[in-house]
């Protein structure tokens, strides 16, 4: 299994995805098109589409609402970046100059209001109030997380409970949204729905377990972001919580020093300390952990060539390099 192979079983899907995406953001505006060709000229992984599409593909439905709902959870999490590059104040995503950094907080804002609505509205056209519901509560947990994140920024003291609260109210929940919708798409039964929901959250736990260590770990060419900048923007992560708790202190006062001054870079032998931590590799460990409970989650489906992928992906997105 490999992205291209993906890419090309989901082509039909992602071609009818991009047409929903450009009908539900369809405006007479210049104004408005000129930020809607922003996001669609940046398109990222669309992982979360391309799950519930697989997902889909994997139960045999064989309706068209797979596309559609694709695009509503694709919105959000599109909303979702808006907003987080404004509250950590970033100039760059994707290699790319981020919509607040071009434009004012301002408009900013609310153009990811206006995402957020587009997908609730959408959802709502289509009658199916049970998967509408699944993206209200998604959604809900989505700004709670923000909000519990944007509190605990440049604290050095908050502990692993807070970490994992924030990243599963931010992060995992958006996939295990995505891939309980599948279930309910296809109309399969209450069970099943929910052994999707599990593959979804302990995926999505592990990819941004992943995503906060290649912050330590990986290259800025590569990430289409600086290296540490988590770290810049007071975010704590799960290597350097781990570390805080042995520390004497130097680490600690170190780093809000980088805060107070707003350095560009970290003292280079406070990165080499982090970087050599047995921490980075536990967390890996931990990541594989969550990966193998995502693919555990769908050992009562049937087998397929769709299964077999699904179950591969979440040891395969270990060796993720962004």
């Amino acid at each position: 299994m490999n992205g291209s192979h993906i890419a090309e079983l989901v082509a039909p899907e992602m071609e009818g995805l991009d047409r929903e995406m450009t009908r539900i953001l369809g405006t007479d505006h210049p104004f408005l098109a000129e930020l809607n060709e922003r996001i669609m000229a940046s398109p990222g992984k669309r992982l979360r589409p391309k799950l519930l599409v697989l997902c889909c593909k994997m139960l045999n439905y064989a309706g068209d609402d797979a596309p559609l709902f694709g695009a509503v959870f694709e919105l959000i999490h599109t909303a979702t970046l808006i907003h987080d590059d404004i509250i950590d104040e970033a100039q760059t995503r994707r290699g790319r100059n981020t919509l607040n950094h071009v434009m004012d907080n301002t408009i900013t804002v609310l153009y990811g209001d206006l995402l957020y609505t587009k997908a609730h509205s959408t959802a709502i056209e289509t009658g199916r109030l049970d998967v509408l519901h699944t993206i209200t509560w998604v959604s809900e947990r989505m700004i709670e997380g923000e909000l519990l994140q944007y509190k605990i920024n440049y604290d050095s003291t908050i502990s692993e409970d807070t970490y994992f609260d924030v990243l599963k109210r931010k992060t995992a929940y958006l996939f295990a949204g995505t891939t309980k919708a599948a279930g309910m798409i296809a109309e399969r039964t209450p069970e099943e729905t929910e052994k999707l929901f599990e593959y979804g959250f302990n995926l999505g736990v592990s990819f941004q377990l992943i995503d906060d260590l290649l912050d330590y770990t990986g290259s800025e060419d590569v990430l289409g972001k600086p290296v540490l900048q988590d770290l810049r923007e007071g975010k704590v992560t799960l290597p350097l919580i781990r570390m805080l708790a042995e520390d004497d202190g130097t680490i600690r006062d170190q780093i809000h020093q980088f805060w107070e001054e707003k350095e560009e870079t970290l003292p280079p032998e406070l990165v080499t300390r982090i970087q050599e931590s047995d921490h980075l590799k536990q967390s890996w460990e931990l990541a594989r952990d969550y990966a193998e409970k995502a693919v555990t989650a769908l050992q009562g489906f049937e087998p397929n060539p769709i299964w077999h992928i699904l179950t591969t992906m979440p040891l395969q997105l270990l060796q993720r390099h962004k």
